[in-house]
């Protein structure tokens, strides 16, 4: 019951206009391989334990004021939270590189006493940060650095969940020009600046926040060809999905991001504890990616909740839905309960 309180004054926090006041200092993680700015938010008093939050695709990165306020509501319950930036991410580049900054960023941040007296911390991502972080965590190195994971609109197979964003008719268009911006150049002769500029411009401007448009003014300087297949990969559905088996077909000569991106393959080496949220009217990644992943994961070591309170990334609560609260709260109370310091038995 405990832990249930924490996550629902974090639930609660979360939903607030202003995000509870922590202590938050600009650090720096120097690992091996990288060195990489972070956001360090300290709760008052001691510490429950660690947490590695990382954003999703997002232009602000770890400053986009809706993932900060996750982690200063986390703060506020009692646990350290370190938010790092990295840089591909805001760029909304799609890289395996992400999940070996991942797996660096959890074995440095595990082993440094100051930041993580227990030596093992826990995960909380949305969208791709959180798939990243359940790769990264089968790593069996690394996984045992992890005690709790929480995952909010993760998805678990990439083919399934590619395909849908680029050929379902409710697939969402901020990330299917994402994954067009990253991936589309498998389905081209020839590099394409012009068009990738434009594909770019419209990713930025379906950002949260965003409030200057640069796609009206790209696609006045870009040739008329360029635009042409802009507007068709935007509005033209079967030009989409040819463009997008194209994709496929070419980028297993040239890429293995598809294997390198899967995660339902490699769920069966996680043992930690994992806690999925999903919105049920996610169409970015559907619900159904959840269920999958749950089927993957030891029962007693994960909870799944399906909530109609999340798309995936925004949150509205009524009264109405209190049930739907309950079960939300439990989900959140899962990863906490999983993510405190273990009290040492003498």
């Amino acid at each position: 019951m405990k832990y249930f309180w924490k996550a629902a004054k974090f639930a609660l926090h979360c939903q607030l206009p202003t995000p509870p006041k922590v202590s938050e200092q600009e650090i720096l993680v120097r690992t091996d391989n990288f060195e990489i700015p972070a956001i360090l938010y300290t709760p008052k008093g001691k510490s429950c334990g660690t947490i590695l939050a990382v954003n999703g695709l997002a232009y602000l990165g770890n400053k986009d004021p809706r993932f900060a306020a996750v982690c200063k509501s986390a703060a506020a319950i009692g646990y350290t939270v370190i938010s790092p930036l990295l840089v591909e991410v805001t760029q909304f580049r799609i890289r395996k590189e992400t999940v070996e900054k991942i797996k660096d960023l959890i074995l440095h941040i595990s082993s440094n006493k100051e930041y993580c007296p227990d030596q093992k911390l826990s995960y909380i991502a949305p969208s791709f940060s959180g798939s990243m972080g359940l790769i990264a965590a089968s790593d069996p190195e690394v996984g045992r650095k992890i005690s709790s994971i929480l995952t909010i609109g993760a998805y678990c197979d990439v083919q399934s969940t590619l395909d849908y964003v680029m050929t379902s008719d409710e697939g969402d268009e901020y990330g299917r020009m994402i994954l067009l911006y990253n991936f589309v150049k498998y389905a081209l002769k020839s590099d394409n600046q012009e068009l990738e500029f434009a594909l770019k411009a419209c990713v930025l401007d379906g950002s949260f926040s965003r409030e200057t448009l640069e796609l009206p003014t790209v696609l006045e300087n870009i040739s008329a060809e360029s635009k042409e297949v802009f507007t068709k990969l935007r509005e033209d559905k079967s030009f989409r999905e040819k463009i997008w088996k194209d994709i496929v077909a070419n980028a297993g000569s040239q890429s293995s991001f598809l294997q390198e991106l899967q995660v339902k393959d490699k769920l069966h080496r996680l043992d930690c504890h994992v806690s999925i949220v999903h919105g049920l009217g996610d169409n970015v990644v559907p619900a159904n990616e959840a269920v999958i992943l749950k089927e993957h994961l030891p029962r007693k070591k994960s909870k799944l909740v399906l909530t109609p309170l999340i798309s995936h990334g925004d949150v509205g609560i009524s009264l109405a839905q209190i049930p739907a609260i309950y079960d939300l709260i439990q989900g959140f109370a899962f990863f906490f309960k999983n993510a405190r310091v273990k009290e040492k038995v003498a």
